[in-house]
């Protein structure tokens, strides 16, 4: 269960504890993903914000 601070405005949990959820797992596994799906997702993600940051500079 997340901590009680999270509860507050402006904290969020970190991608990492959510993705290691109980109940995100057995949403994950619903939808044929795991934790290793969403990580490639998110830096692809990263990858493309890079290359468009650096050619905007």
């Amino acid at each position: 269960m997340l901590s009680k601070k999270w509860m507050r405005s402006g904290e969020e949990p970190r991608l990492k504890d959510m993705l290691n959820d109980p109940i995100v797992e057995l949403v994950m596994a619903r939808d044929n993903l795991n934790a290793n799906d969403v990580w490639q997702v998110v830096n692809q993600a990263k990858s493309q914000i890079n290359q468009i940051e650096c050619n905007a500079a």
